[in-house]
């Protein structure tokens, strides 16, 4: 501590009344869409008058222009950051690393004590052992006795102690294995505490030393809040499970997948997930009105072919674009952030962490769509309104569940608080679909007709298999034109529920109702005349 204190002195700092050293972890963490915001949490009790806090064990990747300082209790006079010759950190362990490393010394004793039983095992075997060769050297011995009653006994003797030699030699060794069974889970056990401990004390990397001046009116508590950014992110995942019967459902069960490589462990933290995004754009694009002009096009030629010969970096001003189209914000308003319940831990550089959330519940109108155009089968569809207060955000993959089934998965597209969306669950193999093209002809063949029309007609067949009668949109593309002299023209029979369906031009569809065992045929006419001497692409 001495030493502490001295290489502090040498920090070029005004004199205080007392300097405090504080040990610091994150305590809280809020995280956006491409980064978190991480909070450090200390209290200390001091007097009035002006202090220096001294946090010493900051990352040292901190950056002072965005590392954010909050006092409450005291008023801060100034903050100052140091990377480089920093004196040794004070401050204990954790209970969690304290329980590891007796873990590892508890297993550490129990391999040690297996090996003394062991090797007491195996003393007793060659003891034995020494029996047996001193009996076997003693029936070969010059000096037996004499007499025949003698001999006897003698022999007797030996045969008694080399069964009981012979016995202890076997106890012995089978001891010794039944001891050594043992080894495999105690090294095991041992292997399993130190990753324990390794997972608890990543390598020391270096640190950054923060020093706070603050001057407290009166004594009592102060708590010092510092913030700052870390390369973080969540995303959403969802199961998406209809449910069928009579008042037919979809439940979102919402969860967040979350990783973070912010170059330290984030332990028991006070998670809050948000939807805002603050990296993102946050000032007005720039305007460069269109200079228009009409030119030679081959002096323009000549121009460009110039141009073409200079370097990049030698032109001059940059070329006038046209105002390119801004992205579209998902939702208006302010965004939206859970906080969840229990603290969490997450490890840096590890798996991301799935976080489940909550659960929300919708009224969905069950049908089938139905594109034969594509499709061989139609596929199951739910229609709800999103009548949370809350937008449901875009999710790259979320898992598919039909009455507890899961079928395949998706990507969920998002939807604003209120609005309505509609979901795949898979095909339905009782609702078959044919598409045949009856009838083509265009005038003149080869690779480029040059003929003026194109005719067409297309018969459209949807069967219903099964038992039970189903709702079905029927859809179909015809072809569209911008151009006034490239006439389209088209019948069908039944005629079409709705056009230009979901504002896509030429996008047909019929809303029909198909009972079981029964089939529905759909006939498309169309013809296509454009002006002679021109190609139909």
């Amino acid at each position: 501590m001495r030493l502490f204190y001295l290489a502090l002195a040498a920090l070029p700092l005004p004199a205080f009344a007392d300097t405090f050293t504080i040990s610091s972890a994150p305590t809280a963490v809020t995280i956006y869409n491409d980064f978190a915001m991480v909070t450090r949490d200390v209290v200390i009790d001091v007097g009035a008058g002006a202090h220096e806090l001294v946090l010493p064990d900051l990352p040292q990747w901190i950056d002072a222009d965005s590392l954010r300082v909050t006092l409450s209790g005291a008023a801060l006079g100034g903050t100052r950051l140091r990377t480089d010759a920093l004196p040794p950190q004070q401050g204990g362990e954790s209970a969690a690393v304290s329980e590891a490393k007796a873990r590892i010394d508890a297993a550490e004793r129990a391999l040690t004590n297996l090996a003394d039983a062991a090797q007491d095992a195996g003393l007793a075997a060659r003891a034995a052992e020494a029996r047996l060769t001193f009996l076997q050297g003693l029936s070969s011995s010059a000096t037996l006795p004499s007499t025949s009653e003698a001999l006897a006994a003698l022999g007797q003797m030996i045969e008694a102690q080399t069964l009981e030699a012979t016995q202890a030699q076997i106890a012995g060794l089978r001891r010794m294995r039944d001891i050594e069974d043992g080894r495999k889970d105690l090294e095991e056990e041992l292997a399993d505490a130190r990753a324990a401990l390794a997972a608890l004390t990543p390598p020391a990397e270096p640190k950054t030393l923060l020093a706070l001046s603050i001057t407290a009116a009166e004594a009592g508590q102060v708590l010092a809040s510092i913030s700052y950014p870390v390369n973080a992110a969540w995303q959403p995942t969802y199961d998406v499970v209809l449910t069928r019967s009579d008042a037919d459902a979809v439940t979102l069960r919402r969860a967040a997948l979350i990783t973070q490589n912010s170059g330290e462990n984030w332990e028991n933290v006070s998670l809050t997930l948000s939807t805002l995004s603050p990296s993102g754009q946050i000032v007005p694009s720039e305007l460069y009105p269109p200079l228009v002009r009409f030119e030679d096009p081959q002096e323009r030629a000549k121009v460009e072919r110039s141009m073409n010969s200079l370097s990049a970096d030698a032109t001059g001003a940059p070329p006038v674009m046209m105002e390119a189209e801004a992205p579209q914000p998902n939702f208006d308003g302010p965004g939206v952030t859970y906080t969840l319940p229990t603290p969490l831990s997450v490890a840096r550089d590890a798996e991301g962490a799935r976080i489940e959330l909550d659960a929300l519940e919708f009224d969905a109108r069950v049908f089938a769509r139905a594109v034969p155009a594509r499709d061989s089968t139609a596929f199951l569809m739910a229609e709800a309104t999103n009548q949370s207060m809350e937008p449901l955000l875009a999710a790259r993959r979320a898992q598919i569940y039909v009455d507890g089934t899961m079928v395949g998965q998706s990507g969920f597209e998002a939807v604003p608080a209120g609005g309505t969306f509609t979901q795949a669950f898979g095909p339905l193999e009782e609702l078959q679909l044919t598409h045949i093209v009856l009838d083509r002809s265009e005038g003149d063949r080869g690779l480029i007709s040059r003929s003026n029309a194109q005719t067409q007609e297309v018969l459209m067949t949807v069967e219903n298999l099964g038992t039970k009668s189903w709702n079905i949109e029927v859809r179909e593309a015809l072809p569209y034109s911008e151009q006034d002299d490239l006439m389209i023209e088209w019948t069908a029979q039944p005629q079409p529920s709705a056009t230009d369906v979901e504002d896509r031009r030429g996008l047909v569809q019929w809303d029909i109702s198909l009972a079981a065992n029964a089939s529905q045929d759909f006939r498309i006419a169309q013809t296509i005349r454009w002006p002679d001497g021109t190609v139909l692409r």
